[in-house]
């Protein structure tokens, strides 16, 4: 039986594409834990970066918990895949004098990516031709796949005297798949030093402290301490519920926060949801609000960014073209991806997305982030509702047939003037015009917008407190 009065699991959840700002949200709320509170990580692997701004300096963390600055425990959950070697190599970018090992533990549940998941990954992507789905290649997808045909490496398989057998025997069933069905051929000397590197990784797992995540978790709440589940990629990204297919391998809603972690739903409480003050995608897809549709997602696909910087150098945010436009919004929300260094495709928010990813989330509090994005902008755009074969319509238009991706979609659109000047500037008290937009977006998505993110270090933040 669970306790009536036992606390609630806090999930962090991104309520669009992903890259919504989740590691800044999590510092920030990490910021306010004690050392008996936890963080956890509940699903996906090292295919979706954080970016932190810590005492000036960058950090972008793809497997470790976002709150490794503060003081909380940090947990590595069942639902995850992880790779030894990025994991070790990520422990390395945290400063030295930030202790943290002590403070960081994983599930024996979490799933290992093995070398071959990556050669896999890739080779499969790029077979795909025009149906990609934009998959970053770093063996997610296969991992979790072996997982459901009951046949992966797990964290606790390391610490069986037969491991490295396994592990030999199903890299070979890789090695035959590459070589059979998509004719390729390892480069021996290659693939021998990332093997290397996997089993120094495994070793630096093995010094760890392996937990079972319902444990560490039910021992926590049942102290009366705060568990905050920081959740990656974005609810459109979910396996089952975003724009499938064009989808990760992983449920990112807070739904997946069960079962990534072993939990009754019970011990779930309402999620903080986080988004962006306009939308970013990263790979294929629909997308409705994008800053010069279909010419930007293959712009997007094909371009790198030094070539784009070139072509260019100075894109106008309040160009007629809203191609240019899309590309100035990138530019200054430095929308590249922090796994990838993919382009970002860019546009403006969308409120019927919003309001299906809140729902599937009850999300009780929102935090918005990059409002400050805007600061060069004239106005603000915000998408309230469709126009799908001459009809107008709040339902997404990809949540039913694949047919229904290919339709027509206008979108209708409320605008909103920008302030003046930097927002950071402004301190904690902000201008009218951004006010107005905020509490609008409270009104029409039915939850309070808690932080404001005016800037991309930690402390440019605005808490709102006031009715």
């Amino acid at each position: 039986m669970i306790p009536k009065n036992i606390s609630k699991i806090t999930p962090i959840i991104g309520l669009q594409w992903g890259d919504e700002g989740k590691g800044k949200g999590v510092a920030r709320i990490a910021s306010g834990l004690s050392k008996n509170d936890l963080i956890v990580r509940f699903q996906g692997g090292n295919n979706a970066g954080h970016t932190i701004w810590h005492k000036g300096k960058c950090y972008v963390f793809k497997l470790i918990p976002s709150g490794v600055f503060g003081k909380a425990q940090i947990h590595l959950g069942a639902g995850m895949v992880i790779d030894p070697i990025a994991f070790q190599k990520e422990t390395t970018t945290i400063p030295s004098n930030i202790p943290f090992l002590g403070r960081l533990s994983v599930s024996p549940h979490a799933v290992l990516v093995m070398p071959t998941h990556l050669i896999l990954d890739s080779i499969s992507e790029k077979t795909k031709g025009s149906r990609k789905i934009g998959s970053t290649g770093r063996g997610i997808g296969p991992a979790y796949t072996e997982l459901a045909s009951r046949s992966a490496l797990r964290v606790g398989d390391i610490f069986q005297n037969d491991f490295q057998k396994r592990y030999e025997a199903l890299s070979q069933q890789h090695k035959k798949i590459l070589h059979n069905l998509y004719k390729y051929k390892i480069n021996n000397e290659e693939f021998e030093e990332k093997q290397k590197n996997f089993f120094l990784g495994v070793k630096f797992l093995r010094s760890l402290s392996i937990v079972n995540s319902a444990d560490l978790v039910e021992k926590t709440l049942s102290k009366k301490n705060k568990v905050v589940a920081e959740g990656a990629q974005g609810t459109l990204l979910d396996v089952r519920f975003g724009n499938y297919p064009f989808v990760t391998s992983s449920h990112t809603i807070a739904s997946g926060v069960g079962t990534g972690l072993g939990l009754s739903p019970a011990f779930i409480g309402g999620a903080i949801g986080i988004f962006k003050a306009y939308t970013t995608k990263v790979g294929e897809g629909p997308f409705p609000t994008e800053l010069g549709g279909k010419k930007s997602a293959i712009w997007c696909r094909d371009k790198k960014f030094p070539y784009e910087k070139e072509t260019f150098p100075n894109p106008n945010p309040n160009s007629k073209n809203e191609f240019e436009q899309g590309i100035a919004l990138r530019r200054l929300g430095s929308e590249l991806g922090a796994v990838t260094g993919r382009l970002r495709r860019t546009g403006w928010l969308d409120i019927p997305l919003m309001q299906y990813a809140i729902k599937i989330n009850n999300a009780t509090q929102l935090v918005l982030t990059k409002l400050d994005v805007f600061d060069e902008f004239k106005k603000i755009k915000v998408c309230t509702s469709y126009i799908i074969n001459g009809k107008r319509t709040t339902k997404i238009p990809f949540d039913l047939s694949r047919k229904e991706i290919k339709c027509k979609i206008n979108c209708k659109y409320k605008s909103f003037p920008v302030w003046k000047g930097k927002l950071s500037d402004y301190g904690k008290k902000l201008p009218k015009e951004a006010l107005n937009y905020i509490k609008f977006l409270e009104k029409t998505l039915g939850a309070k917008i808690i932080y404001i993110g005016t800037g991309p270090e930690e402390h440019h933040c605005v808490e709102r407190y006031w009715r």
